[in-house]
């Protein structure tokens, strides 16, 4: 069992599974909860976050297969998808036009109503000609506006602050993208309500 990443959540490993390759992402017990409140979150976050793998998959964007759910151990087994990040991607080519893809898929998983929760380059995989969306551990299926919204706005943040020298070209690209989204009109509105509240915060 080998660590992929050791988060403030969960940590990763990269496991062998019915003879295949798997990550298992374990979820951490938190000291400071109540026990009982730990594992209740625990147990909720994992249940959900399966789902929302799941769901994802059903919707057209691809996301790592679930294998196996334990809610006693708070584990799930899924695919190891091999490949390179975005955010490394993005570095090392500076190709702008994949935020338009990226887009593009955003779009679709809002259309189904999946908020990812932590929309990063980071935790998006280029594999081949594919593009995968992992950690949906802060995930959640919502109708609202407001949630798709400010998706989109942590995206934004966190993509500027890593993407400084394709910033404006690549978020152009992703607004042109997830423009294929019938709501897009209400959501962007929604998007400059929320980071014009944000500055006031």
């Amino acid at each position: 069992m080998e660590l992929i990443k050791k988060g403030a959540e969960a940590e990763l490993y990269k496991i062998m599974y019915k003879n295949r390759p798997a990550v298992l992402k374990r979820r951490i017990p938190k000291r400071y909860r109540v026990p009982e409140l730990d594992e209740h979150i625990r147990k909720t976050r994992t249940r959900r976050e399966a789902r929302l793998l799941e769901r994802a998959r059903r919707s057209g964007v691809l996301a790592p297969e679930v294998y196996h759910v334990d809610d006693k151990k708070m584990e799930i087994v899924m695919e190891y998808v091999s490949g390179e990040r975005a955010k490394e991607y993005l570095l090392r080519t500076g190709d702008a036009g994949l935020m338009r893809k990226i887009g593009e898929l955003i779009a679709i998983l809002h259309e189904n109503n999946i908020v990812h929760g932590d929309l990063t380059t980071s935790n998006i995989i280029l594999s081949g000609k594919d593009i995968y969306f992992i950690d949906f551990g802060l995930g959640s299926v919502s109708t609202s506006i407001e949630d798709k919204a400010v998706d989109l706005v942590c995206f934004e943040k966190s993509f500027i602050a890593t993407h400084s020298d394709i910033a404006e070209e690549g978020w152009n690209a992703l607004v042109d993208g997830y423009g294929r989204y019938s709501e897009a009109p209400l959501i962007w509105k929604r998007f400059e309500e929320v980071k014009r509240r944000a500055r006031y915060l």
